[in-house]
């Protein structure tokens, strides 16, 4: 028994590092959605990923409209904070009709500054492959998610409103 701990546990630690591996991967989507390297030089300077249409804060909110929103398909959206730092995030709404909003960052692949793209109904990490369903969208914080802005997102006059404050939490994630 003695003998087979060490074994074991070195078969935990190299599972553990394998499973890790596929999160720093340093890849990005290319314009044909492909993955492909990233140049390491860049890396940490500049985000990769779709960038999105730019919106403002204004009395403390951003206020999207509805109408934008077509079908299931994620919208991508960039601000930028009073501190000069950009946000990215995008905005989708799922098949049961309820509006999700994250981060364009994965949790755990945020140094990569990669972002998502989106494969049918799901969401994918564009530096280590892992899917997200858009039912499960802004509802799981940790792991390789994307990172979530509000899962309960206020809609007014064909308007969704995300806080700043929301924002703002996100921001260190750019």
């Amino acid at each position: 028994m003695k003998k087979t701990f060490p074994i074991i546990l070195s078969l935990a630690l190299l599972a553990t590092t394998a499973l890790l591996a596929g999160c720093s991967k340093n890849t990005t989507e290319n314009t044909k959605g492909q993955l492909t390297e990233v140049n390491q030089s860049t890396k940490a300077a500049s985000f990769s990923g779709t960038e999105g249409e730019a919106v403002t804060i204004e009395d403390s909110q951003i206020a999207i409209d509805t109408t934008k929103l077509q079908g299931t398909t994620a919208n991508y959206y960039n601000t930028e904070l009073s501190d000069g730092r950009t946000v990215y995030f995008f905005v989708v709404k799922d098949k049961n009709g309820t509006y999700r909003a994250a981060a364009n960052a994965c949790q755990v692949c945020a140094d990569s500054k990669a972002g998502f793209h989106q494969e049918g109904d799901q969401m994918v990490c564009n530096t280590c492959g892992n899917g997200y369903p858009l039912e499960k969208i802004a509802t799981e914080k940790g792991g390789c998610n994307p990172v979530p802005i509000n899962p309960n997102l206020k809609v007014a006059d064909s308007k969704i409103i995300i806080e700043q404050s929301d924002i703002e939490q996100i921001a260190d994630f750019f």
